[in-house]
C-alpha cells in the first residue's frame, strides 16, 4: 500500500457550516484560535488531516491535508492563501441560505486561481423540508462555469447525513486525478511563521512541486535569505522528506523571525516562500493574463464597474499580499467578462512561477476585483508595449500551462537561451524542459551548441554580421592583414548573450570562408596591399630577398631605410616574408623551399646533422640554424644530440 498525497480547500459563504462540516469529516475541530470560538468564525487558516481509501483496487490510502478558510469578507485575503494550492475544492453551500454574495465570491476566486476539481457540500440539509429546491438553485448557480458537472453531495453535520457519500464522492475523484506533480522545485508558501522555546523557528505551509528534505538548504523568497531544515513534520509526524501535496512543518536554523513586511526582508514570515537554490529571484514586474467575471456579487455594485489601467490593486499570490498597479495592453479598462494581457508593477518584490494563479482585490472596498494567470515571471518593464512582448503575451495566452508553447515562445522571444536556466520558474522539471527544448533541435527548429539552444535563423543573422565586419575591415583598410580578433569581440559583444557565443562564432567563421592571421582573422582571399607610399619601397624588399632564395641577406642589408623598414613589416604581417630570430629573415618561397628539402632528406635519410642538412639544401649556418630551431618548436622535427629527425 502506498500513500497518494492531496490538499482539500474549504470555501463559501460564512457560517454556512465549512468548520463543523470539517469536523464531521476528520474529527478534528480546526478554529484554532480562542477568537475563533468566541465569534463563531474562521479568521485565520485552520487545518485537519483525513485518511480515505482509494476508490480503485491499489489498496491505496489518500492523505488529505484540509484547509479550512475563512468565510467572512473581512478576512477573504486568507481565504486566498488557502486556496492557492489546492487540488479539490470542498464547495461549502448552507441549504437553508442557498448562494449568497460569498459564496459567489468565493465562487470567483476558486475560479480565477483555475481551481477545477470541486465537491459541492450542501450542508444543513435537515433545516429545510424542499431540498429539490435549494439544489436546482445551487445547479442553477454553476451553469457555464468550469464547475457546471461537479458534484453536489446533500449533507448534515449535526445528524451525520450524507458525511459518508461525501467521503466516497472525494474519494472516488482524487483516485481518478493526476499524482501531485513532483518536478524537483519545492515551493512552501509560509502561511504561518513562529518561535517554540528549545526549537527556534518554524513555519508552516503548504508544499507544492517538489520534495524537501532534512538537511536541505533552501532561500527564502524575497529577499534572498538562506535556511537550513533542522527538522520536519508532515501531518503531524516527524518525516525525513516530505512529499508535495502536504501540509508541512519546517524547523529551521540559520534564520529568526521578521517583525514586518518590509523592505528589508530580514527574517521569514508569513507571505514570504521558500524555495531551492537556484531557481531565480523575486521580480517588481511581471506581465499576466487578467480576466474580470461577468458575474455580479449580488449586493456590490462594484463588482460590475470596469477596471481601470493604472489602478491600484492588491495581489494575491500564494499566502503574500502585495500592492501593485495594474497596466492593461492596448486598452484603458477591463470589463466584466473580459480577459486582457496586463503589466503588474510592485510596491514590493514577489517570487512567482509561470502558469501561477493569483487574485486582485481592492483592499479598502473589501472587493475581489479581478485574477488571471502569470505569463513571464521575469517581465521586462521597458519591455512591454513592444511588439515581440505583445507577440509573445499572446502566443503563452493561448496556453499558458503547456511546456512546448512556453518553450517555443521564449525562443521565438529571446532567439537564444542557456538550457540549465531555461523556465527555472516553471513547474516543469529540469529534465523535461531540456527534453522539450532538444525535441525542437531534432525538428530543426533550433540549433544546439552544448547547453546553448538558438534559433538558427539569428545564428545565421550573427554569423553574417561578423563577416561583414570583416569585409568592411578589409575595403577601408586594404593594407591591413585582417580585423584584430579583440576588436571582433568587442563589437560582437551587445549582440550576444554571454561572452562563449564569440567562440562559437569564431569556430563558425573558421569553418568557413575566413582563417587567422597572427592576432587577426580575415577572408581567404584577401590579400592586403602595401600602402601606396610603400610599394616602391615594398619592391627593393622583394627583390633583395628573391636574390638568394635559401641565403638572403641579413635584416639589416633588406630594409636599409626606414621605409624599406615600414615595409618589411607589413611583409612579415601578411605572412609573406618569415622572421626566423630578430636579425634573420626569409622570404616565403624560401621558407617553403627549405622546409621542404629538410623533411624531404630526413624522410628518406631517417637522421641528419645540421651539417648534413645545410650542405643538401644549399643554404648558410645563419639561415639553417635558427630555422631548425622554428621547425624543432613547431614539432616537425626532433632534435637527439647532433642530430634530428621528423616526428612521429
Amino acid at each position: 500500500m502506498s500513500q497518494r498525497h492531496f490538499i482539500i480547500g474549504t470555501a463559501g459563504h460564512i457560517d454556512h457550516g465549512k468548520s463543523s462540516l470539517i469536523e464531521a469529516l476528520t474529527g478534528t475541530d480546526p478554529d484554532r484560535l480562542p477568537e475563533e470560538k468566541e465569534r463563531g468564525m474562521t479568521i485565520e487558516l485552520g487545518f485537519a488531516q483525513l485518511s480515505l481509501p482509494a476508490a480503485d483496487d491499489s489498496g491505496d490510502e489518500l492523505a488529505l491535508g484540509v484547509i479550512d478558510v475563512p468565510g467572512h469578507s473581512d478576512f477573504v485575503k486568507n481565504m486566498v492563501a488557502g486556496v492557492g494550492a489546492i487540488d479539490l475544492a470542498l464547495f461549502i453551500v448552507a441549504a437553508d441560505d442557498g448562494w449568497m454574495p460569498q459564496t459567489e465570491e468565493h465562487y470567483q476566486i476558486l475560479t480565477y486561481l483555475g481551481v477545477k476539481q470541486a465537491v459541492v457540500a450542501l450542508t444543513k440539509t435537515d433545516l429545510v423540508d424542499d431540498l429539490e429546491l435549494v439544489l436546482e438553485d445551487v445547479k442553477e448557480n454553476l451553469e457555464g462555469g468550469i464547475w457546471s458537472d461537479i458534484p453536489v453531495v446533500p449533507v448534515s453535520s449535526h445528524t451525520g447525513d450524507g458525511i459518508d457519500d461525501l467521503r466516497d464522492t472525494v474519494s472516488r475523484i482524487l483516485t481518478e486525478s493526476d499524482p501531485v506533480r513532483d518536478c524537483g522545485k519545492p515551493r512552501l508558501p509560509v502561511d504561518r511563521a513562529f518561535s517554540l522555546k528549545g526549537v527556534g523557528t518554524v513555519v508552516t505551509g503548504t508544499l507544492t512541486e517538489g520534495q524537501i528534505h532534512v538537511g536541505d538548504d533552501l532561500v527564502v523568497q524575497p529577499g534572498g535569505v538562506e535556511a537550513h531544515v533542522r527538522t520536519a513534520q508532515s501531518h503531524g509526524a516527524a518525516a525525513e522528506v516530505v512529499p508535495p501535496g502536504t501540509r508541512t512543518a519546517l524547523n529551521l536554523s540559520g534564520i529568526s523571525l521578521r517583525e514586518s513586511r518590509g523592505v528589508a526582508r530580514e527574517g521569514i514570515g508569513r507571505g514570504d516562500v521558500l524555495v531551492r537554490k537556484g531557481l531565480g529571484e523575486a521580480v517588481s514586474v511581471i506581465d499576466v493574463l487578467v480576466s474580470k467575471s461577468g458575474r455580479e456579487i449580488r449586493g456590490m455594485r462594484q463588482s460590475k464597474r470596469a477596471l481601470k489601467t493604472g489602478r491600484e490593486v492588491m495581489f494575491h499570490h500564494g499566502s503574500s499580499g502585495v500592492a501593485a498597479r495594474i497596466h492593461f495592453l492596448g486598452q484603458r479598462s477591463l470589463s466584466p467578462g473580459e480577459t486582457v494581457a496586463a503589466e503588474l508593477r510592485f510596491q514590493e518584490p514577489v517570487y512567482v512561477f509561470v502558469g501561477d494563479g493569483f487574485v486582485l482585490r481592492d483592499a479598502s472596498l473589501g472587493l475581489t476585483l479581478a485574477g488571471g494567470i502569470v505569463l513571464d515571471p521575469e517581465a521586462n518593464r521597458r519591455a512591454f508595449r513592444k511588439p515581440f512582448q505583445a507577440e509573445f503575451l499572446e502566443a503563452r495566452s493561448e496556453a499558458p500551462r503547456d511546456l512546448g508553447v512556453l518553450v517555443r515562445s521564449q525562443m521565438k522571444r529571446d532567439r537564444v537561451f542557456f538550457l540549465p536556466h531555461l523556465l527555472a520558474k516553471s513547474s516543469f522539471s529540469e529534465e523535461e524542459i531540456r527534453a522539450e527544448a532538444e525535441g525542437a533541435v531534432a525538428d530543426g527548429l533550433f540549433e544546439q551548441n552544448g547547453d546553448w539552444v538558438f534559433e538558427g535563423k539569428w545564428w545565421k543573422g550573427i554569423t553574417r554580421l561578423a563577416a561583414d565586419k570583416i569585409r568592411e575591415v578589409h575595403d577601408a583598410h586594404p593594407e591591413q592583414l585582417g580585423l584584430p580578433l579583440r576588436d571582433l569581440r568587442t563589437m560582437m559583444e551587445p549582440e550576444l548573450p554571454a561572452p562563449k557565443f564569440f567562440d562559437m562564432v569564431l569556430e563558425g567563421l573558421l569553418a568557413g570562408d575566413f582563417a587567422k592571421a597572427g592576432p587577426n582573422i580575415r577572408h581567404q582571399d584577401h590579400i592586403p596591399q602595401l600602402p601606396p607610399e610603400l610599394v616602391r619601397a615594398g619592391e627593393m624588399v622583394r627583390k633583395r630577398l628573391a636574390s638568394d632564395l635559401v641565403s638572403p641577406p641579413n635584416k639589416g642589408e633588406t630594409a636599409t631605410n626606414a621605409d624599406e623598414e615600414k615595409a618589411l613589416r607589413f611583409l612579415e604581417h601578411t605572412g609573406e616574408v618569415i622572421a626566423l630570430d630578430p636579425k634573420t629573415v626569409i622570404s616565403r618561397a624560401g621558407y617553403d623551399r627549405l622546409v621542404g628539402e629538410i623533411s624531404d632528406y630526413l624522410r628518406e635519410r631517417g637522421k641528419g646533422t645540421a651539417s648534413d642538412l645545410r650542405q643538401h639544401t644549399g643554404t648558410v649556418r645563419r639561415i639553417l640554424m635558427p630555422l631548425l630551431e622554428q621547425l624543432d618548436e613547431e614539432g616537425i622535427t626532433v632534435r637527439e644530440g647532433d642530430d634530428r629527425h621528423l616526428k612521429e
